[in-house]
């Protein structure tokens, strides 16, 4: 096996290779974390597949020694933009930490990429000055990625992440870009593609998967089910730890959870009762807590493996629930189908899309329409209000009144 790679059993019965970087570099920051290598491999993919990872570290490590000086006959090219924006506070600052790594592999494959010029010879795109790269040039590196519609998405990235560099370091290093074209990526046209729509669980499938999960002593895969459901972590916050033990009716807020939320670095405190007119106390969150109350304690992360290390910000966590759901008559339920769940239960029952954000924690408006599915209950729910057959809510109700007023 190739170094820091490893195999294992897929739900499928096929082989799936990774390479993972070690911890050790991992404690000093290292950009490079993970990787699934492919599955069914023979050797000489695998060699190749995990050279190019292996290649990266390297070159890493030897950037950190004190004796390292920089190659400046590249200054000007692209490999060296990417390089100088990647390390630049113009990236630092607007992008966060979880999707760095991502960056780095897609611009490190526009690099590498080669491009045919008279001659019959090829050049190397990161060798290229980046004054010589035009529209056309550009438009030939996003064809080099969209070999079919597999490598679509991967296609948009490229030009995203091209377009944004070119803006954000193009006022710092003026002399180096074309004036005649400021930004050739925004010429690229992108071809349009079908975008998959991700299934959702419903709560009956959510807690019968937890159920199951308590049943087969694997409480850490049903807290992980609820905690995407209920409070809409993504799988990457639950399994880097961003909800802990002591954020559950925690000293400082017993009647709270509280939880973070890795991509945004928004925290979210989540009520877990109330108290009605009459003084009781109402539990919002019932069938969650009764779940929780028979999850393990086995470290500080209310969802970690037995050993009490954090199943980390990776694929690891959705693997294993994955093939736990496969394995127990759950075929075809992930974390992400639960918390898309939860999100399109917040649109069934009404709420408003200011009220789902306070819930979600979503910044934007477009990021948090995208989430709930357009399911035979909420299309029964806007016919019966448009037919009049439902009363909606007080501020609908309010508003045809007042249009009502208006129009006698």
């Amino acid at each position: 096996m190739p170094r820091y790679t490893s195999f294992r059993k897929l739900a499928d019965g096929s082989t799936g290779y990774y390479w993972t970087c070690p911890t050790r570099y991992r404690k000093r920051n290292c950009p490079y974390l993970s990787a699934a290598l492919g599955a069914n491999l023979s050797e000489k993919e695998l060699r190749e597949a995990a050279a190019l990872w292996n290649e990266r570290l390297d070159g890493w490590l030897k950037e950190q020694s004190p004796f390292y000086v920089a190659d400046t006959s590249k200054h000007g090219t692209l490999e060296w933009l990417v390089n100088a924006y990647l390390r630049h506070d113009a990236f630092l600052e607007r992008v966060a930490e979880f999707s760095r790594p991502d960056y780095r592999r897609i611009l490190d494959r526009v690099c590498a990429i080669e491009l045919d010029v008279p001659g019959g010879k090829k050049i190397r795109v990161g060798d290229a000055k980046i004054n010589l790269i035009g529209v056309s040039t550009a438009t030939k590196i996003y064809a080099a990625f969209h070999t079919d519609q597999a490598a679509a998405r991967t296609a948009e990235k490229a030009v995203t992440y091209c377009k944004a560099m070119w803006k954000r370091m193009r006022h710092h290093h003026p002399d180096l870009f074309r004036a005649d074209t400021p930004n050739p990526w925004e010429g690229v046209v992108v071809k349009k593609r079908e975008k998959a729509v991700k299934g959702h669980a419903d709560r009956m499938t959510v807690y019968a998967f937890a159920e199951k999960a308590i049943e087969k002593d694997r409480g850490e895969l049903a807290a992980a089910a609820v905690l995407a459901f209920e409070w809409l972590m993504r799988p990457s916050s639950i399994g880097a730890g961003y909800a802990a033990w002591s954020g559950y009716r925690g000293e400082s807020a017993p009647d709270k959870i509280i939880i973070g939320h890795r991509k945004t670095k928004e925290r979210a405190e989540h009520p877990l009762e109330y108290v009605d007119e009459d003084g009781a106390v109402v539990a919002l969150y019932a069938e969650a807590e009764a779940i929780l109350k028979k999850v393990p304690r086995y470290g500080l992360s209310i969802v970690c493996q037995k050993s009490g290390k954090l199943f980390g910000d990776g694929s690891r966590l959705s693997q294993e629930v994955n093939e736990f759901a496969g394995k127990n008559g759950f075929q075809g339920f992930t974390i992400d189908k639960a918390r898309h769940g939860g999100m399109t239960e917040l649109e069934e029952m009404g709420l408003t899309e200011g009220q789902g954000r306070a819930l979600s924690k979503h910044r934007t408006s477009s990021a948090y329409r995208g989430y709930a599915k357009e399911t035979e209950k909420r299309v029964l729910e806007a016919t019966k209000r448009r037919m009049g057959g439902s009363e909606g809510t007080q501020s609908e109700q309010a508003f045809r009144t007042k249009k009502g007023q208006r129009s006698e």
